[in-house]
């Protein structure tokens, strides 16, 4: 949840619902995943009040906080811990009355998170976390600050709120403007950013995309793959990303099928606002089938596997996945059943089109596995 109190909506916005339905279910799976571990963290570190004031919606803390608990009482053998972190006092008071109930399950802490990252990594140690960074803006996230987050060797998921529109206006003309994005980038000077902007053009929206790869990129030294959610708004613009960082493969095909699943709630809560607000909707006077439509994605599929696969490689089931998620927009477009359609494996509770030409004949397989183990080394025939 955002902390500035001027700026704080006070009733959950309804891009916010779908944010949060994707952070609490990841989390859940993660938890449930990492339980060998017997503990993990959940780490808030711009927490907001915990709850809207006016709807009294609960916000990203308290969903933690209730999930934590909900583990505790049903005597599971690991624990999920919340650590949140607010600056504002107002703000942070709010957050104290909204989490008492759940003391036993959560820390709070009064400061700024750059300030509070050598205490932060200190109580969570080695142990598996997740945090999530949803400020408003990007000038708090200083890189310098959140680098020993990402450096971090123990397990470390990240969902940070990147706001490519502020990005973009960082890059106007001014000396302040310019310092305060290299900040963020962790860079000396401009040059690295605006070598993503040379061959943008002069249209807005690619310029976003290319700073918002600017710091995928930078994201990418400490992690092995990234993912990124566009966040948009009932008009159909985009509010900001989500950019999910993550060294695990299971960690990514967790989450692209959590943000897939997703979907239908993300179209309902939308339209929803649209009608609220007035807003045309396009009308298709032939409404696709359904099975059209899954024949479409199973075809779009196919193409973006191929060119990952394109050069020859050999790659691993997952691998592959994960390389074919962690490209451009794919990010949750695609789920693990159809990808293994796609591959020509048996997927579990998916209808495939007869139409659907699957890679099947097109691939090489290099062990003794089926296309439908994660682990099987597949390459295009030649």
């Amino acid at each position: 949840m955002p902390t500035d109190p001027r700026q704080f909506a006070l009733s959950r916005l309804p891009w916010s619902r779908w944010k949060h339905e994707i952070l609490i279910n990841y989390l859940q799976v993660m938890a449930a995943v990492l339980r060998s571990y017997g503990l993990i963290y959940y780490v808030d570190g711009f927490a907001g009040p915990g709850r809207y004031v006016e709807d009294g919606i609960e916000g990203s803390p308290l969903l933690a906080a209730k999930h934590a608990k909900d583990l505790s009482y049903s005597h599971r053998d690991y624990d999920l811990r919340c650590i949140n972190v607010e600056f504002n006092q107002r703000v942070f008071d709010d957050l104290e009355s909204a989490t008492k109930p759940y003391a036993d399950f959560v820390d709070n802490l009064h400061g700024s998170f750059s300030s509070f990252v050598p205490e932060v990594l200190q109580r969570i140690g080695d142990q598996p976390t997740l945090f999530f960074l949803d400020p408003i803006g990007i000038a708090d996230l200083s890189w310098t600050s959140l680098e020993p987050v990402f450096q971090r060797s123990s397990i470390t998921e990240l969902l940070v709120r990147f706001d490519a529109q502020t990005a973009l206006r960082l890059t106007g003309e001014g000396k302040n403007l310019h310092e305060t994005f290299n900040s963020v980038l962790g860079e000396a000077d401009s040059a690295f950013w605006q070598s993503y902007l040379a061959d943008c053009g002069d249209n807005s929206q690619a310029k976003r995309e290319c700073l918002t790869k600017a710091y995928e990129d930078k994201l990418s030294n400490s992690f092995d793959f990234v993912g990124r959610i566009p966040i948009m708004s009932a008009d159909d613009s985009l509010k900001y990303y989500i950019l999910f960082a993550t060294r695990s493969l299971k960690g990514m095909q967790v989450m692209n099928d959590v943000v897939y699943g997703v979907q239908d709630l993300r179209d309902r809560t939308l339209d929803e606002q649209r009608r609220i607000e007035n807003i045309p909707q396009q009308m298709d006077m032939f409404e696709p089938r359904e099975e059209d439509k899954a024949l479409h994605e199973l075809e779009t599929l196919k193409m973006e596997i191929l060119e990952v696969m394109a050069g020859g490689e050999r790659f691993k089931r997952d691998e592959l996945r994960g390389r074919v998620a962690s490209q451009d927009d794919n990010f949750g477009r695609f789920s693990g059943p159809q990808f293994t359609a796609v591959l020509g494996g048996r997927s579990r509770g998916l209808s495939v089109p007869k139409d659907f030409d699957n890679l099947k004949a097109r691939i090489q397989i290099h062990n003794d596995l089926t296309l439908g183990n994660d682990k099987v080394e597949i390459s295009l025939k030649s």
